[in-house]
Protein backbone atom coordinates (compact mmCIF):
# COMPACT_ATOMS: atom_id res chain seq x y z
CA UNK A 1 0.00 0.00 0.00
CA UNK A 2 1.52 3.34 -1.03
CA UNK A 3 2.50 5.75 1.69
CA UNK A 4 0.26 8.78 2.09
CA UNK A 5 1.96 11.96 0.88
CA UNK A 6 1.39 15.27 2.57
CA UNK A 7 1.50 18.48 0.56
CA UNK A 8 1.71 22.15 1.37
CA UNK A 9 -1.45 24.18 1.75
CA UNK A 10 -0.43 27.30 -0.17
CA UNK A 11 -3.37 29.50 0.93
CA UNK A 12 -2.64 28.79 4.60
CA UNK A 13 1.09 29.49 4.19
CA UNK A 14 0.50 32.73 2.31
CA UNK A 15 -2.11 33.83 4.85
CA UNK A 16 0.49 33.39 7.61
CA UNK A 17 3.14 35.19 5.59
CA UNK A 18 0.86 38.14 4.91
CA UNK A 19 -0.12 38.37 8.56
CA UNK A 20 3.51 38.30 9.66
CA UNK A 21 4.58 40.83 7.02
CA UNK A 22 1.72 43.14 7.95
CA UNK A 23 2.57 42.88 11.63
CA UNK A 24 6.27 43.60 11.03
CA UNK A 25 5.26 46.60 8.94
CA UNK A 26 3.11 47.79 11.84
CA UNK A 27 6.08 47.37 14.18
CA UNK A 28 8.25 49.50 11.88
CA UNK A 29 5.50 52.13 11.60
CA UNK A 30 5.54 52.69 15.37
CA UNK A 31 8.98 54.30 15.09
CA UNK A 32 7.65 57.06 12.84
CA UNK A 33 4.31 57.92 14.48
CA UNK A 34 5.78 59.80 17.47
CA UNK A 35 8.39 62.56 17.40
CA UNK A 36 10.15 61.37 20.55
CA UNK A 37 10.02 58.37 22.87
CA UNK A 38 12.32 56.55 25.29
CA UNK A 39 14.95 55.97 22.60
CA UNK A 40 15.50 59.67 21.97
CA UNK A 41 14.76 61.02 25.45
CA UNK A 42 16.63 58.35 27.43
CA UNK A 43 19.13 56.37 25.34
CA UNK A 44 20.34 58.93 22.81
CA UNK A 45 20.57 61.55 25.51
CA UNK A 46 22.66 59.20 27.65
CA UNK A 47 24.82 58.39 24.62
CA UNK A 48 25.51 62.09 24.09
CA UNK A 49 26.43 62.43 27.77
CA UNK A 50 28.78 59.49 27.34
CA UNK A 51 30.45 60.99 24.27
CA UNK A 52 31.00 64.17 26.27
CA UNK A 53 32.74 62.07 28.98
CA UNK A 54 29.97 63.10 31.37
CA UNK A 55 27.67 61.49 33.93
CA UNK A 56 25.03 59.42 32.13
CA UNK A 57 23.13 59.00 35.42
CA UNK A 58 22.75 62.69 36.27
CA UNK A 59 18.93 62.43 36.23
CA UNK A 60 18.35 64.75 33.28
CA UNK A 61 17.35 61.96 30.89
CA UNK A 62 15.81 59.24 33.08
CA UNK A 63 18.53 56.75 32.15
CA UNK A 64 18.62 54.10 34.92
CA UNK A 65 20.17 51.13 33.09
CA UNK A 66 23.75 49.81 33.21
CA UNK A 67 26.20 51.98 31.23
CA UNK A 68 26.50 49.55 28.30
CA UNK A 69 23.10 50.67 26.98
CA UNK A 70 24.42 54.20 26.52
CA UNK A 71 27.42 52.88 24.57
CA UNK A 72 25.08 50.77 22.41
CA UNK A 73 23.21 53.95 21.46
CA UNK A 74 26.34 55.95 20.53
CA UNK A 75 26.48 54.87 16.83
CA UNK A 76 22.91 56.14 16.35
CA UNK A 77 24.01 59.63 17.46
CA UNK A 78 26.67 59.78 14.74
CA UNK A 79 24.17 59.93 11.87
CA UNK A 80 21.30 62.31 11.03
CA UNK A 81 18.19 61.76 13.20
CA UNK A 82 16.06 60.29 10.40
CA UNK A 83 18.81 57.85 9.40
CA UNK A 84 19.22 56.85 13.04
CA UNK A 85 15.47 56.24 13.39
CA UNK A 86 15.40 54.12 10.23
CA UNK A 87 18.39 52.12 11.44
CA UNK A 88 16.88 51.51 14.88
CA UNK A 89 13.49 50.60 13.39
CA UNK A 90 15.17 48.14 11.01
CA UNK A 91 17.12 46.60 13.89
CA UNK A 92 13.92 46.12 15.90
CA UNK A 93 12.08 44.51 12.99
CA UNK A 94 15.02 42.13 12.54
CA UNK A 95 14.99 41.35 16.27
CA UNK A 96 11.24 40.68 16.15
CA UNK A 97 11.89 38.13 13.37
CA UNK A 98 14.65 36.50 15.48
CA UNK A 99 12.34 36.30 18.50
CA UNK A 100 9.45 34.76 16.56
CA UNK A 101 11.52 32.33 14.49
CA UNK A 102 13.83 31.38 17.36
CA UNK A 103 11.02 30.79 19.86
CA UNK A 104 9.08 28.83 17.23
CA UNK A 105 12.04 26.52 16.58
CA UNK A 106 12.93 26.10 20.25
CA UNK A 107 9.34 25.10 20.98
CA UNK A 108 9.27 22.56 18.16
CA UNK A 109 7.99 24.43 15.11
CA UNK A 110 9.38 23.35 11.74
CA UNK A 111 7.42 25.56 9.38
CA UNK A 112 4.42 27.83 9.09
CA UNK A 113 0.97 26.28 9.47
CA UNK A 114 0.01 24.85 6.12
CA UNK A 115 3.33 23.28 5.27
CA UNK A 116 3.54 19.54 4.80
CA UNK A 117 4.00 17.88 8.16
CA UNK A 118 2.36 20.66 10.15
CA UNK A 119 -1.08 20.40 11.64
CA UNK A 120 -3.51 21.58 14.30
CA UNK A 121 -0.79 21.97 16.93
CA UNK A 122 1.06 24.48 14.72
CA UNK A 123 -2.13 26.44 14.08
CA UNK A 124 -2.90 26.56 17.82
CA UNK A 125 0.67 27.57 18.67
CA UNK A 126 0.71 30.26 15.98
CA UNK A 127 -2.49 31.94 17.11
CA UNK A 128 -2.25 31.47 20.87
CA UNK A 129 1.34 32.69 20.84
CA UNK A 130 0.53 35.68 18.66
CA UNK A 131 -2.47 36.73 20.74
CA UNK A 132 -0.29 36.80 23.84
CA UNK A 133 2.66 38.88 22.65
CA UNK A 134 1.36 41.17 19.89
CA UNK A 135 0.58 43.89 22.45
CA UNK A 136 3.99 43.60 24.13
CA UNK A 137 5.86 43.89 20.83
CA UNK A 138 3.86 46.89 19.64
CA UNK A 139 4.28 48.59 23.03
CA UNK A 140 8.04 48.07 22.84
CA UNK A 141 8.12 49.59 19.36
CA UNK A 142 5.82 52.49 20.29
CA UNK A 143 8.03 53.40 23.24
CA UNK A 144 11.21 52.70 21.22
CA UNK A 145 12.74 50.64 23.98
CA UNK A 146 15.57 48.08 23.66
CA UNK A 147 13.52 45.12 24.86
CA UNK A 148 13.11 43.51 21.43
CA UNK A 149 16.90 43.59 21.07
CA UNK A 150 17.30 41.97 24.49
CA UNK A 151 14.62 39.35 23.76
CA UNK A 152 16.30 38.46 20.45
CA UNK A 153 19.65 37.99 22.21
CA UNK A 154 18.06 35.78 24.88
CA UNK A 155 16.33 33.62 22.26
CA UNK A 156 19.61 33.35 20.33
CA UNK A 157 21.28 32.16 23.53
CA UNK A 158 18.59 29.52 23.88
CA UNK A 159 19.17 28.33 20.30
CA UNK A 160 22.92 28.08 20.94
CA UNK A 161 22.31 26.12 24.12
CA UNK A 162 19.97 23.75 22.30
CA UNK A 163 22.75 23.08 19.79
CA UNK A 164 25.16 22.12 22.54
CA UNK A 165 27.15 25.37 22.43
CA UNK A 166 26.86 26.31 26.09
CA UNK A 167 29.73 28.82 26.29
CA UNK A 168 28.55 30.95 23.32
CA UNK A 169 25.08 30.70 24.86
CA UNK A 170 26.45 32.03 28.15
CA UNK A 171 28.11 34.91 26.30
CA UNK A 172 24.81 35.71 24.58
CA UNK A 173 22.92 35.72 27.89
CA UNK A 174 25.68 37.94 29.30
CA UNK A 175 25.25 40.37 26.40
CA UNK A 176 21.53 40.57 27.19
CA UNK A 177 22.35 41.12 30.88
CA UNK A 178 24.69 43.97 29.93
CA UNK A 179 21.60 45.93 28.84
CA UNK A 180 19.40 45.02 31.81
CA UNK A 181 20.47 42.77 34.65
CA UNK A 182 17.63 40.24 34.71
CA UNK A 183 19.20 37.79 32.19
CA UNK A 184 21.90 37.21 34.83
CA UNK A 185 19.41 34.61 36.06
CA UNK A 186 20.76 32.34 33.32
CA UNK A 187 24.04 32.09 35.28
CA UNK A 188 22.57 30.04 38.17
CA UNK A 189 20.48 28.12 35.64
CA UNK A 190 23.59 27.10 33.67
CA UNK A 191 25.37 26.26 36.92
CA UNK A 192 22.42 24.00 37.83
CA UNK A 193 22.85 22.35 34.43
CA UNK A 194 26.56 21.81 35.37
CA UNK A 195 27.76 24.16 32.64
CA UNK A 196 29.99 26.08 35.03
CA UNK A 197 32.19 27.78 32.43
CA UNK A 198 29.08 28.96 30.59
CA UNK A 199 27.63 30.25 33.87
CA UNK A 200 30.80 32.23 34.47
CA UNK A 201 30.66 33.54 30.90
CA UNK A 202 27.26 35.13 31.62
CA UNK A 203 28.68 37.19 34.48
CA UNK A 204 31.99 37.93 32.75
CA UNK A 205 30.28 39.20 29.60
CA UNK A 206 27.77 41.33 31.52
CA UNK A 207 30.45 42.97 33.68
CA UNK A 208 33.06 43.24 30.93
CA UNK A 209 30.71 44.93 28.47
CA UNK A 210 29.73 47.46 31.12
CA UNK A 211 33.37 48.43 31.57
CA UNK A 212 33.72 49.28 27.87
CA UNK A 213 32.00 52.72 28.12
CA UNK A 214 34.77 53.87 30.48
CA UNK A 215 37.40 52.60 28.04
CA UNK A 216 35.82 54.29 25.02
CA UNK A 217 34.88 57.51 26.82
CA UNK A 218 36.77 57.84 30.14
CA UNK A 219 34.63 59.71 32.71
CA UNK A 220 35.83 63.24 33.37
CA UNK A 221 35.44 62.80 37.13
CA UNK A 222 37.35 59.51 37.12
CA UNK A 223 34.49 57.57 38.71
CA UNK A 224 33.73 54.17 37.15
CA UNK A 225 30.25 54.33 35.65
CA UNK A 226 29.34 50.75 36.59
CA UNK A 227 30.19 51.47 40.24
CA UNK A 228 28.23 54.71 40.01
CA UNK A 229 25.20 52.87 38.65
CA UNK A 230 25.43 50.33 41.47
CA UNK A 231 25.65 53.05 44.12
CA UNK A 232 22.79 55.12 42.75
CA UNK A 233 20.29 52.44 41.77
CA UNK A 234 21.13 49.06 43.33
CA UNK A 235 22.51 49.98 46.74
CA UNK A 236 19.48 52.08 47.80
CA UNK A 237 17.25 49.02 47.41
CA UNK A 238 18.87 47.59 50.55
CA UNK A 239 17.78 50.57 52.67
CA UNK A 240 15.56 49.41 55.51
CA UNK A 241 12.84 51.99 54.78
CA UNK A 242 12.80 51.66 50.99
CA UNK A 243 9.79 49.81 49.59
CA UNK A 244 10.68 46.88 47.31
CA UNK A 245 9.30 47.57 43.85
CA UNK A 246 9.99 51.29 44.09
CA UNK A 247 11.91 52.30 40.98
CA UNK A 248 12.28 55.26 38.64
CA UNK A 249 8.67 55.06 37.44
CA UNK A 250 5.15 55.29 38.81
CA UNK A 251 3.99 52.38 40.94
CA UNK A 252 1.31 51.43 38.41
CA UNK A 253 3.86 50.54 35.73
CA UNK A 254 5.85 47.94 37.68
CA UNK A 255 4.52 44.43 37.01
CA UNK A 256 7.20 42.37 38.75
CA UNK A 257 6.55 40.47 41.99
CA UNK A 258 7.86 43.40 44.03
CA UNK A 259 5.82 45.85 41.98
CA UNK A 260 2.51 44.00 42.24
CA UNK A 261 2.86 43.39 45.98
CA UNK A 262 3.71 47.04 46.56
CA UNK A 263 0.77 48.17 44.46
CA UNK A 264 -1.86 45.89 45.98
CA UNK A 265 -0.70 46.02 49.60
CA UNK A 266 0.50 49.59 49.99
CA UNK A 267 -1.33 51.80 47.46
CA UNK A 268 -4.81 52.41 46.13
CA UNK A 269 -6.34 54.16 43.17
CA UNK A 270 -8.15 57.34 44.14
CA UNK A 271 -10.06 58.15 40.95
CA UNK A 272 -8.73 61.72 41.20
CA UNK A 273 -6.97 62.72 37.94
CA UNK A 274 -4.75 65.13 39.88
CA UNK A 275 -3.59 62.40 42.29
CA UNK A 276 -4.61 59.00 40.82
CA UNK A 277 -2.60 56.92 43.32
CA UNK A 278 -2.18 57.35 47.07
CA UNK A 279 -0.67 55.29 49.92
CA UNK A 280 -3.12 53.24 51.96
CA UNK A 281 -3.82 54.40 55.49
CA UNK A 282 -2.85 50.96 56.81
CA UNK A 283 -0.12 49.20 54.89
CA UNK A 284 2.78 46.83 55.54
CA UNK A 285 6.15 48.32 56.37
CA UNK A 286 9.01 48.09 53.88
CA UNK A 287 10.53 45.28 55.96
CA UNK A 288 7.25 43.34 55.93
CA UNK A 289 6.94 43.77 52.17
CA UNK A 290 10.46 42.42 51.71
CA UNK A 291 9.63 39.37 53.84
CA UNK A 292 6.47 38.75 51.83
CA UNK A 293 8.48 38.95 48.61
CA UNK A 294 11.16 36.61 49.94
CA UNK A 295 8.48 34.09 50.89
CA UNK A 296 7.02 34.23 47.38
CA UNK A 297 10.47 33.87 45.81
CA UNK A 298 11.25 30.88 48.00
CA UNK A 299 7.97 29.21 47.02
CA UNK A 300 8.62 29.78 43.30
CA UNK A 301 12.15 28.44 43.76
CA UNK A 302 10.85 25.24 45.33
CA UNK A 303 8.35 24.75 42.48
CA UNK A 304 11.04 25.32 39.83
CA UNK A 305 13.54 22.99 41.52
CA UNK A 306 10.91 20.27 41.85
CA UNK A 307 10.13 20.55 38.13
CA UNK A 308 13.81 20.67 37.12
CA UNK A 309 15.05 17.95 39.47
CA UNK A 310 15.10 14.96 37.13
CA UNK A 311 17.85 15.04 34.51
CA UNK A 312 19.15 18.26 36.02
CA UNK A 313 22.47 18.02 34.17
CA UNK A 314 21.02 17.15 30.75
CA UNK A 315 21.14 19.83 28.05
CA UNK A 316 19.67 18.67 24.78
CA UNK A 317 17.26 20.10 22.26
CA UNK A 318 13.68 19.21 23.01
CA UNK A 319 10.55 20.23 24.89
CA UNK A 320 12.18 19.81 28.32
CA UNK A 321 14.92 22.34 27.53
CA UNK A 322 12.43 24.75 25.93
CA UNK A 323 10.24 24.53 29.04
CA UNK A 324 13.25 25.26 31.26
CA UNK A 325 14.10 28.33 29.20
CA UNK A 326 10.47 29.43 29.48
CA UNK A 327 10.68 29.14 33.27
CA UNK A 328 13.85 31.24 33.40
CA UNK A 329 12.29 33.91 31.17
CA UNK A 330 9.22 34.08 33.43
CA UNK A 331 11.40 34.32 36.55
CA UNK A 332 13.42 37.12 34.93
CA UNK A 333 10.26 39.19 34.75
CA UNK A 334 8.79 38.26 38.12
CA UNK A 335 11.99 38.68 40.15
CA UNK A 336 13.14 41.92 38.53
CA UNK A 337 12.97 45.03 40.70
CA UNK A 338 11.15 46.66 37.77
CA UNK A 339 9.25 45.02 34.89
CA UNK A 340 7.25 47.26 32.58
CA UNK A 341 4.98 46.11 29.77
CA UNK A 342 7.62 46.15 26.97
CA UNK A 343 9.76 43.67 28.93
CA UNK A 344 7.32 40.77 28.48
CA UNK A 345 8.01 39.74 24.86
CA UNK A 346 10.16 36.68 25.87
CA UNK A 347 6.99 35.07 27.24
CA UNK A 348 6.28 33.98 23.66
CA UNK A 349 8.60 30.99 24.15
CA UNK A 350 6.81 29.91 27.33
CA UNK A 351 3.41 30.13 25.62
CA UNK A 352 4.53 28.12 22.58
CA UNK A 353 5.99 25.42 24.84
CA UNK A 354 2.85 24.86 26.87
CA UNK A 355 0.71 24.80 23.72
CA UNK A 356 2.87 22.16 22.04
CA UNK A 357 3.39 19.98 25.10
CA UNK A 358 -0.27 20.34 26.05
CA UNK A 359 -1.50 19.07 22.69
CA UNK A 360 1.19 16.40 22.36
CA UNK A 361 0.44 14.98 25.82
CA UNK A 362 -3.32 15.69 25.53
CA UNK A 363 -3.04 17.66 28.76
CA UNK A 364 -6.19 19.70 29.29
CA UNK A 365 -4.58 21.77 32.02
CA UNK A 366 -1.89 23.13 29.70
CA UNK A 367 -4.28 23.61 26.77
CA UNK A 368 -6.76 25.49 28.94
CA UNK A 369 -3.98 27.54 30.51
CA UNK A 370 -2.63 28.54 27.09
CA UNK A 371 -6.11 29.65 25.99
CA UNK A 372 -6.58 31.74 29.14
CA UNK A 373 -3.14 33.29 28.76
CA UNK A 374 -3.88 34.21 25.13
CA UNK A 375 -7.15 35.84 26.20
CA UNK A 376 -5.29 37.70 28.92
CA UNK A 377 -2.72 38.85 26.38
CA UNK A 378 -5.48 40.42 24.31
CA UNK A 379 -6.65 42.29 27.40
CA UNK A 380 -3.28 44.04 27.60
CA UNK A 381 -4.40 46.06 24.57
CA UNK A 382 -5.99 49.31 25.71
CA UNK A 383 -7.74 49.79 22.35
CA UNK A 384 -9.29 46.31 22.60
CA UNK A 385 -10.84 46.38 26.08
CA UNK A 386 -11.08 50.13 26.63
CA UNK A 387 -9.12 52.42 28.92
CA UNK A 388 -11.18 51.78 32.08
CA UNK A 389 -11.00 47.97 31.91
CA UNK A 390 -7.36 48.07 30.80
CA UNK A 391 -6.24 50.23 33.72
CA UNK A 392 -8.23 48.12 36.20
CA UNK A 393 -6.70 44.86 34.94
CA UNK A 394 -3.16 46.21 34.77
CA UNK A 395 -3.35 47.72 38.24
CA UNK A 396 -4.64 44.46 39.71
CA UNK A 397 -1.84 42.33 38.31
CA UNK A 398 -2.89 41.03 34.89
CA UNK A 399 0.68 40.94 33.54
CA UNK A 400 2.08 39.33 36.66
CA UNK A 401 -0.76 36.79 36.62
CA UNK A 402 -0.02 35.88 32.99
CA UNK A 403 3.67 35.47 33.81
CA UNK A 404 2.96 33.34 36.87
CA UNK A 405 0.58 31.16 34.85
CA UNK A 406 3.23 30.60 32.17
CA UNK A 407 5.84 29.87 34.84
CA UNK A 408 3.64 27.16 36.35
CA UNK A 409 2.67 25.90 32.89
CA UNK A 410 6.30 25.52 31.83
CA UNK A 411 7.09 23.71 35.09
CA UNK A 412 4.30 21.26 34.31
CA UNK A 413 5.43 20.98 30.67
CA UNK A 414 8.95 20.15 31.81
CA UNK A 415 7.68 17.33 34.04
CA UNK A 416 5.43 15.95 31.28
CA UNK A 417 8.21 16.13 28.69
CA UNK A 418 10.53 14.17 30.95
CA UNK A 419 7.89 11.54 31.59
CA UNK A 420 7.33 11.20 27.85
CA UNK A 421 11.05 10.66 27.28
CA UNK A 422 11.28 8.04 30.01
CA UNK A 423 8.18 6.18 28.84
CA UNK A 424 8.88 6.12 25.12
CA UNK A 425 12.57 6.74 24.81
CA UNK A 426 11.85 9.72 22.58
CA UNK A 427 9.49 12.64 22.72
CA UNK A 428 6.37 12.60 20.55
CA UNK A 429 6.87 14.05 17.09
CA UNK A 430 4.62 16.99 17.83
CA UNK A 431 6.99 18.34 20.47
CA UNK A 432 10.37 17.38 19.05
CA UNK A 433 12.17 20.65 18.48
CA UNK A 434 13.32 21.86 15.09
CA UNK A 435 16.73 22.72 16.56
CA UNK A 436 19.26 19.94 16.13
CA UNK A 437 21.72 19.28 18.89
CA UNK A 438 25.36 19.37 17.89
CA UNK A 439 26.98 15.99 17.63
Amino acid sequence: MAATRTTDSRPAIWACRLLIAGFLGLVALQFFTRKTADWEVVYLSAANHLRAHGDVFDGTNGYTYPPFGALFAVPFTLVPPLAGTVAFASLNVLCAVVVFVGAWRLAGGRGLPGRAGTGAVDVAAFWLGALLVVGFVLDTAANRQTDLVIAAIVVTGGLLLARGRSIPAGLAFGLAAAFKCTPLLFAPYLAWKRRFVAAGAVVAAAVGLNLLPDVAYPPADGKARLALWKDRFLAPMSDANRDPGQWASAVGFNHSLAGINLRLLAYERTGDPALPVAPKAERPTARELKLINLGCVALMGVVALAAFWRKSGVVEAGPALAAELGVVCALMLMLSPMSSKPHFTPLLLAQLVIVRVGFARRDRVLIGLAALVAAGGLCTGKDIVGKTVYEFLMWNGLLFGLTLALFLGCCRARVLANRAGQAGGAAPAAVVTGVRRAA
